[in-house]
């Protein structure tokens, strides 16, 4: 008799959070409320384009950035530098580095423009590799390069000020 008490208490107790969550849900469907976030296009605590930061294992260098276009799309190129920091080869993490708009839109590289220069990949204790990686971005006045290492307890920006710049702002 008391087990049979005790599941009749536990069913009770889901059907209860089952119902609470199902009355939630229904007023949230019916007050739709807008959420509207502006990012911050302000340089404060950005590194500049020449300026090196140091994330995990890497020296990280963004020397410029441009403006080029590729079967009618607006693409950012970016001129990067990793040297590895380490006693042993490291992986370039392509993928950990991302380009940011002013409306707070993100893009990743792409790995199909032409002019891909910066490959990732193993490089050597000690090593530098410099190249270009490219993004097909919109139409924006503020854009800033991000890099994250596989932790995710290091971080570097650099305020991008593209040259051949074709936006106009958004």
């Amino acid at each position: 008799m008391d087990k049979k008490l005790w599941l009749l208490f536990g069913l009770i107790l889901v059907l209860g959070i089952f119902s609470g969550m199902f009355i939630q849900s229904q007023r949230s469907a019916g007050e739709q409320e807008t959420f509207e976030q502006k990012v911050s296009a302000s340089s404060s605590g950005l590194l500049a384009p020449g300026e090196t930061a140091e994330v995990g294992d890497f020296n990280i260098t963004v020397h410029d950035s441009y403006f080029s276009s590729q079967q009618e799309k607006q693409v950012l190129v970016a001129d990067i530098s990793f040297q590895n920091l380490a006693e042993q080869p490291r992986e370039i993490p392509l993928f950990n580095i991302l380009v940011t708009d002013a409306d707070g839109h993100t893009y990743e590289n792409l790995t199909s423009y032409d002019d891909q220069r910066l490959v990732g990949g193993q490089i050597r204790a000690g090593g530098l590799r410099r190249g270009t990686l490219a993004f097909d971005v919109g139409d924006s006045n503020h854009y800033e390069l991000s890099y994250t290492n596989h932790s995710g307890n290091g971080l570097a920006a650099w305020n991008l000020k593209p040259s051949g710049s074709t936006s106009g702002g958004s």
